[in-house]
């Protein structure tokens, strides 16, 4: 990147990671000059010589990164595991001074980012929590952007937001919230979501292919066919490109090899957490951000190469059948964990005091996330048609298609049970369909005192 000591920069970026280094050649790209800065807590190495951009340059230290900015100053920050929030404030704070912006574009607990909004209000600092999803190459070409902060925070960023924004339809996708938690809580949502589409997606090849001795062609042209219907979308598109890998004998494996880092994600840790303290089950998600078992990976790859260990192809000979059944398997499956997203960004309403507008979040998803596919058209239209209501299960319509494809997400667990084939994502949608559908379920025995009042026990022996 090049240097130059003349020009002040409109924006700092402090975290020279790869999504850092990426947002701040967009920001280049869209006519921002841009002052960098490692961060002193990261091992980022210094930027290859062909990443070089006339329009960013790279600062020593904090100081020098604040003294070359436009004033009033704008950092954003992208903290991660190496580079806390914490650790990069206590730097930065002596360096700002008052109306100075600071956005937190990091992969932050939503708690935590409300713990340094305080700390920078004091200080008469604006502050910013800003979601940024579809990874390292969207980063580069456009991502989707969640931003919150005060109004008058959010109008002065909406230049370099719009920036980093990709775009659908020449809007912006850029959805906007009150507060900087906000915009962290939805982060973390939607990277839920994304881990758990992945583990439908990676169970589905794999029962498909056990069950029907697909080769690597036939799974691909297969899988493709469903791109035609209810289930095309980005994952999908995905999972057919990597079918296409020669190194690979199906999507599933690497499917899986993109779930492991979703397993050490701590969006996923936080989520299964805010879920557990807002009591609202999502076990699809949670299935899908698990532990691995504990079989080491060579182990169980080793004992899935053993032809004798191989219970498949018992349903070959009905291909159409399988079919279509793993295709309304995965669809119920995914509006099943549609649902558990929207419950938990419902309950964070109810009790956090977020004012989500979901509709106009998902018009957001739709059009430039991993999370885009033609099923979030039904569930905005059931959002829409009852905002209040506590569950996307609730409403009519979107309850009937669920419940169309219910069987089918049946018979899949089933035949995977057959098949000695774990399917735990698939099976906890199944289990949420039917914990929503049940009046009295079995935690309800747990939950009786162990030693209840005699006219309790009483009332009990009577019924």
């Amino acid at each position: 990147m090049a240097s130059s000591e003349t020009i002040q920069s409109d924006i700092g970026l402090i975290g020279l990671d790869v999504i850092g280094r990426n947002v701040a050649l967009r920001l280049a790209e869209h006519h921002f000059n841009v002052m960098a800065y490692h961060g002193a807590s990261t091992n980022t190495p210094v930027l290859p010589e062909e990443m070089a951009f006339p329009r960013v340059r790279v600062a020593a230290n904090m100081a020098e990164l604040t003294a070359n900015l436009r004033q009033p100053r704008t950092v954003l920050i992208f903290s991660g595991a190496d580079a806390p929030m914490n650790a990069t404030l206590n730097e930065l704070l002596p360096e700002l001074e008052s109306d100075d912006l600071v956005m937190d574009a990091g992969d932050s607990y939503f708690k935590d980012t409300a713990s340094h909004g305080r700390r920078l209000e004091e200080k008469s600092i604006q502050f910013m929590g800003l979601g940024l999803s579809g990874g390292e190459k969207e980063a580069r070409h456009g991502a989707i952007v969640m931003a919150g902060g005060a109004r008058k925070a959010r109008e002065r960023a909406r230049p370099w937001l719009q920036s980093m924004a990709a775009t659908i339809r020449g809007e912006p996708c850029v959805s906007y919230f009150e507060t900087a938690p906000e915009a962290h809580f939805v982060k973390m949502v939607h990277a839920g979501l994304e881990h758990a589409l992945l583990q439908l997606l990676s169970e589905t090849f794999l029962l498909l292919q056990r069950a029907m001795l697909l080769t690597a062609e036939e799974l691909r042209d297969t899988s493709g066919a469903w791109l035609i219907g209810i289930l095309k979308g980005y994952l999908m598109e995905i999972s057919i490109r990597v079918a296409d890998r020669e190194e690979a004998p199906s999507p599933w494996p690497l499917l899986e090899d993109q779930l492991k880092p979703a397993r050490r994600d701590a969006l996923a840790t936080w989520v299964a957490q805010s879920a557990w303290e807002l009591k609202t089950p999502i076990p699809t998600i949670e299935a899908a951000a698990g532990e691995l078992p504990a079989v080491s990976a060579e182990r169980r790859q080793a004992l899935l190469a053993s032809p004798f260990r191989q219970p498949m192809g018992r349903f070959g000979d009905d291909a159409e059948s399988v079919l279509n059944e793993l295709h309304g398997a995965l669809h119920s499956a995914m509006l099943i964990t549609y649902a558990q997203g929207m419950a938990l960004l419902i309950a964070a309403s109810e009790h956090l005091g977020f004012e989500f507008n979901l509709p106009e979040i998902l018009r957001a998803w739709k059009g430039c996330t991993h999370l885009r596919t033609t099923l979030l058209d039904d569930i905005t239209n059931a959002l829409e048609a009852i905002p209040r209501a506590p569950d996307l299960l609730a409403d009519d319509d979107f309850s009937q298609r669920v419940m169309a494809s219910q069987e089918n997400l049946r018979h899949a667990v089933w035949r995977a049970h057959k098949l000695d084939t774990p399917v735990p994502a698939l099976l906890a949608s199944l289990d949420y369909l039917d914990s929503n559908r049940a009046a009295w379920l079995p935690v309800n025995l747990i939950q009786v005192p162990s030693r209840p009042p005699v006219s309790t026990a009483l009332k009990y022996r009577a019924r």
